[in-house]
């Protein structure tokens, strides 16, 4: 055999091929030309998607989830509206786009896959779907282009619509993210008297085995992974220096009967629960839940800053409140501290040194030293020390026994209000 027979065989070839793919479609996503370096982008064609997310973040996660579930999937950026979306097949080919949505069907997870067009940047609703014998939904692709439509699921957050209206939208959208084993929150936090937001961390349990699932600042977004939670709903703990501690129950499936419904909406895949929350009042008494010190010590660890702060906003806001700082032990006995110096203003920064140990302190004077660093604290932040009295009980006044596993709760800080 020569070589020009040989050549004219690849040549053969690959004109078999470049055809096969203009009559048929390619079975390649459509994003899979383009630049690996740059975003990828929903491009003119026909896909059959399964999710739409806002962050790319989640949309990463949810193409796995999909992968992991025997599916090919991947996702792109659309810039018409500004989402992600999460797709198994893009084709030319209307049966190949037809025997894709049989097969993601068969799936009750994905049951509610739809066919969209993205054509010159406008999506296009080029599909009517019929009931067929199992009165289950398929795709039955139509030549006629209608008018545009928006991307499902997607709800334009700066819409005006009536109240029925958001009613409607929100559930049919809840629906659809209460079949997936993965919920993001994101959690905000409010003022009950005028809605100022407020900055909080929030604290997540599920109640059936009293388990914590985490803890996140307000504006940040949680991932639930609903699988692991026995419990049909979490309990939701917001905290800030100032206000009363509230806990709000959030269902994992949420439905428009649920208590909860009139404080949630979504940001595209994300659900957004906004809690109010009433100020301390005279003679309310809270735990500083946040504010921790070195062992032996009446100096502060950094991230106790953050609480600490929070309650010199509050003082702010309200010029005429005055409080009391209780502080309280482990136990009782004498030992050996390292105490804060006004002089040099270590309020977060331990100081090993001679001049700053003291020798044969009781509890009782190490919680009231205690106190008095945060009452420095608050003075070195513009607020008056008149505002602000301080008293140290020791072990006086313990949660739990001294040699218990919770023991270490007794060692807390807790503010009283006097007068508002």
């Amino acid at each position: 055999m020569t070589i020009i027979p040989r050549f004219h065989r690849m040549i053969l070839i690959l004109l078999i091929s470049l055809i096969s793919i203009i009559s048929f479609g390619s079975t390649y996503p459509i994003s899979h030309f383009v630049d690996e370096e740059e975003p990828k982008i929903i491009l003119p064609g026909t896909y059959l998607v399964v999710g739409v997310f806002e962050y790319e973040n989640n949309a990463k996660k949810f193409t796995s989830h999909v992968e992991k579930k025997g599916l090919p999937a991947h996702y792109a950026f659309y810039p018409h509206s500004g989402y992600f979306y999460v797709y198994t097949v893009s084709s030319s080919s209307a049966e190949q786009i037809r025997n894709a949505y049989e097969e993601v069907r068969e799936y009750e997870e994905f049951s509610d896959a739809w066919v969209f067009v993205a054509k010159d940047t406008e999506v296009v609703n080029t599909v009517e779907t019929t009931p067929d014998t199992d009165d289950v939904q398929k795709p039955e692709v139509v030549q006629k282009i209608t008018e545009p439509i928006p991307a499902h699921p997607v709800i334009p957050a700066t819409e005006v619509m009536g109240l029925e209206e958001r009613e409607s939208i929100q559930e049919n959208k809840s629906k659809d993210l209460n079949q997936r084993p993965t919920m993001y929150v994101k959690f905000n936090t409010f003022r009950y008297s005028d809605e100022k937001p407020i900055a909080s961390s929030v604290k997540v349990v599920e109640g059936a085995r009293s388990k914590s699932v985490g803890e996140v600042a307000t504006g940040d977004v949680f991932v639930v992974d609903k699988t692991t939670v026995l419990d049909s709903a979490l309990q939701i703990t917001p905290y800030a220096a100032g206000y009363q501690k509230t806990q709000f129950d959030l269902p994992l499936n949420i439905s428009s009967t649920d208590s909860i419904w009139q404080l949630t909406h979504y940001e595209g895949d994300t659900l957004v629960m906004n809690m109010p929350l009433q100020r301390l009042k005279k003679g309310d008494i809270q735990v500083m839940y946040n504010t921790y010190f070195y062992g032996n010590s009446s100096v502060m660890r950094e991230r106790s800053r953050y609480e600490i702060d929070q309650l010199v906003n509050t003082l702010e806001e309200q010029p005429s409140m005055r409080i009391k700082l209780h502080g309280h032990t482990n136990g009782t006995g004498r030992g050996f501290i390292y105490e804060f110096s006004p002089e040099s203003k270590n309020f977060f920064n331990l100081i090993q040194n001679k001049e700053h140990k003291k020798k044969g302190v009781s509890s009782t004077k190490l919680s009231a030293l205690r106190t008095e660093t945060i009452k420095a604290y608050l003075e070195h932040k513009g607020i008056s020390g008149d505002r602000i009295e301080t008293e140290g009980w020791g072990g006086k006044k313990m949660l739990y026994p001294d040699d218990s596993q919770l023991s270490k709760n007794n060692i807390r800080v807790e503010i009283e209000i006097l007068s508002e």
